[in-house]
């Protein structure tokens, strides 16, 4: 017999998986640009500061 689960007891569930698939992607991509070269980052107009700036602006919003 199939259970159903009352929407209001899922739906926090799903948000907090959603919000954490977003923040293990972006760690993922900060990580990868940190690794990049520095010709490669000035090729797409970022530099260091600026991927730890967003990874620090993140970890804020994270923890807020």
């Amino acid at each position: 017999m199939l259970m159903k689960l009352p929407l209001v007891a899922v739906s926090p569930l799903v948000d907090w998986l959603s919000r954490r698939a977003e923040q293990k992607a972006r760690s993922k991509a900060m990580d990868e640009l940190t690794e990049s070269p520095d010709d490669l980052l000035s090729d797409i107009g970022i530099s260091r500061d600026d991927i730890e700036t967003m990874r620090l602006l993140s970890s804020r919003r994270a923890a807020g």
